[in-house]
């Protein structure tokens, strides 16, 4: 079925904005209209890094009826940086749906930020949909649970100051320090003006300068509090959790979105933890690659200080990577590895979309190719271990769009 007059194209922030911010609080009003409408205006689009250029509205005469929206942001793969366009607020009018227009949109700005030279793409995503255009599984969520009996019984040896959980240049620093290997996570500053999410609680200690050394990010639910995110001294945050959650009493902490091979997690299961992980097929955190190219030519350093740690530091040859809709080559000689402008290679790796979950490491690659039929021709199958081991991503939930 046809919708008459519907067009596509960039939001104007002077003229669309409004429309927008109400189409959301609209959609994703589960917290009540008006509080999603304000945190629309002031944080998740107002003040953030919500990309104008790239996301994609849909529009009949001046009323707004779908919207897709993108968020510019620098994404890690171990020491690289791809730029990353993180989807959120989609959403369609509900007197329009079911008539094709989101497919129609949605398309349209994952076109513009191929053409605007986005890497990669993630965002968190209803069953069954995003498939369609190039999003595959990014990761599996976990959740690390501890009982209160097993975390600290000491006190922490800093004195704790609570602070309101929005963004701050050194508190960023923190962040960025902690996080500077742990691929799928955001090179802050993001949001400018607070998360979208509901509300959290900050807690910090500081040194003899009163500059922040270490904090944690927690919210209250019924039954247990969940940590969003931690940095500094393990031990003192360790402390500083247990203290909040023997106030309450809270039987159990929750440590969501924590990075796998940090301190904190290993320290975590070390002890007495559970780890829940969530799989989804075609659901939860979703990535896509958006230029193949691109991407890995921005992860060439990585890729080269892999291969310089590996039994084939010294192979030459190129390697040929191929996606759903694109194909690059690695040249790789005396332990570096460049792009090269084109060609064709005997050693490849070739797939699908399934391709975004190789360049993140979100399995090991050899499990990778048996599962989607990922073909590992020559010394692919060698290389593949190396250049693109599991790499445990994740984004922390206060960079979620």
């Amino acid at each position: 079925m046809s919708v008459g007059g519907f067009e596509i194209l960039a939001p104007d922030p002077r003229k669309h904005r409004e429309q927008v911010c109400d189409l959301c609080a609209k959609t994703f009003s589960l917290g009540g209209y008006f509080w999603v409408l304000q945190n629309t205006r002031e944080r998740y689009i107002g003040g953030s890094h919500y990309d104008w250029n790239a996301s994609r509205i849909g529009v009949i005469g001046e009323r707004v009826i779908t919207h897709f929206g993108v968020w510019d942001y620098q994404m890690r793969i171990g020491s690289a940086r791809v730029r990353c366009g993180g989807v959120g607020a989609v959403a369609t009018h509900q007197d329009f749906r079911r008539h094709g227009l989101m497919d129609l949109t949605a398309r349209a700005s994952v076109e513009a930020m191929r053409a605007l030279g986005y890497d990669m793409s993630v965002l968190f995503g209803i069953a069954n949909f995003y498939h369609r255009y190039g999003y595959t599984r990014a990761w599996c969520p976990e959740t690390t649970v501890v009982n209160l009996p097993s975390l600290p019984s000491e006190k922490p040896s800093v004195r704790i100051h609570k602070f309101a959980p929005r963004p701050r240049p050194d508190i960023a620093a923190l962040y960025n320090r902690e996080h500077r290997r742990v691929t799928g996570s955001a090179v802050r500053p993001t949001y400018q003006r607070g998360h979208f999410a509901s509300p959290s609680e900050g807690y910090l200690w500081a040194d003899g300068r009163g500059q922040p050394i270490g904090y944690v990010i927690v919210k209250r639910h019924p039954g247990f509090l969940e940590v969003f995110e931690t940095a500094g001294d393990v031990e003192q945050s360790l402390r500083v959790v247990a203290s909040l959650a023997r106030r309450a009493p809270y039987p159990e902490v929750r440590f969501a979105t924590l990075p796998y091979n940090t301190p904190l997690a290993r320290r975590l299961r070390q002890g007495n933890c559970r780890v829940e992980t969530r799989f989804q097929r075609n659901a939860g955190p979703l990535a896509a690659t958006i230029r193949l190219a691109g991407a890995l030519g921005k992860m060439v350093g990585e890729l080269s200080q892999r291969l310089r740690r590996s039994p084939m530091a010294g192979w030459k040859g190129d390697l040929l990577i191929a996606d759903a809709r694109e194909k690059a080559i690695l040249a790789i000689r005396d332990g570096r590895i460049q792009l090269a402008p084109s060609g064709n290679a005997r050693d490849c790796i070739r797939g699908g979309d399934e391709i975004a979950q190789l360049l993140l490491g979100t399995e090991d690659p050899l499990d990778l190719a048996e599962a989607y039929g990922v073909r590992l021709k020559g010394q692919a199958r060698a290389l593949a271990p190396i250049l693109f081991p599991r790499q445990h991503p994740i984004l922390r939930r206060c960079d979620e769009m």
